[in-house]
């Protein structure tokens, strides 16, 4: 006997029943019974698997809506950060260090009122995944030879970086937007940036099965166009 036919067979008999039709009181039988249930615990086992996936989706995308925001705002520093990039004096370069997960160069950041110089700036990934930014004032106001020998300023822009080791944060382009060699950049090499991709992959939960979120970004380096390289 079917589910189908057991479960129309008890609705018949309670029908029957409560119209005074039926002389056999005897009931269900144990067969019926133990099948219906077969039928509802198949029926609850789909219920609660779409709750599940329901609930299961609901979490993924609150992970990646802060892997979103977190990307956000680690973009929007590093991306402040490079644009001011510049040379000390003509001819040399602004970067000092051009590598993968790590760029210092001289910047004009929030020199103050009245300007004191171009600060060294260090943007990399620390042991714990943060992306931290060091910023260096010059020892002296009096240019164009600066020096940073003194205590510098370091901030946790953010956290959650998960680029892997084929996936560098910092590429850097030289003025027709090609990539430059693999780095870190030699001297000779840093003197080309004019332009840096950065590429960050931020993943909250590595329990959760959520993929890193990426946030790419092309930045171009406008001080750097007013300083060109000669000789």
């Amino acid at each position: 006997m079917s589910l189908t036919r057991a479960v129309a067979r008890i609705v018949a008999r309670r029908r029957a029943r409560n119209a005074g039709l039926l002389d056999d009181e005897r009931g269900s039988s144990m067969i019926e019974l133990v099948m219906v249930l077969a039928l509802l615990s198949i029926v609850l086992a789909f219920v609660f698997g779409a709750i599940g996936s329901l609930q299961a989706a609901v979490t993924g995308e609150d992970r990646r809506t802060v892997n979103v925001n977190e990307g956000r705002v680690l973009m929007a520093a590093a991306t402040r950060d490079l644009r001011t990039a510049t040379r000390l004096q003509s001819g040399t370069s602004a970067f000092t260090t051009a590598a993968n997960t790590q760029a210092t160069f001289y910047a004009n950041l929030d020199n103050g009122n009245p300007p004191c110089g171009p600060k060294l700036v260090n943007i990399f990934v620390d042991a714990q995944t943060r992306l931290v930014e060091q910023v260096t004032p010059p020892d002296s106001c009096a240019g164009p030879t600066y020096t940073y020998t003194g205590a510098s300023t370091i901030r946790f822009v953010g956290r959650y970086v998960a680029n892997q080791g084929t996936q560098p944060i910092f590429t850097y382009l030289d003025a027709s937007g090609n990539a430059l060699p693999a780095t870190p950049l030699s001297a000779s090499d840093r003197l080309a940036i004019h332009g840096v991709k950065i590429n960050l992959a931020i993943r909250q939960s590595t329990t959760f099965k959520v993929a890193a979120t990426t946030l790419v970004n092309q930045v171009r380096l406008p001080n750097l166009d007013y300083q060109q390289v000669t000789g």
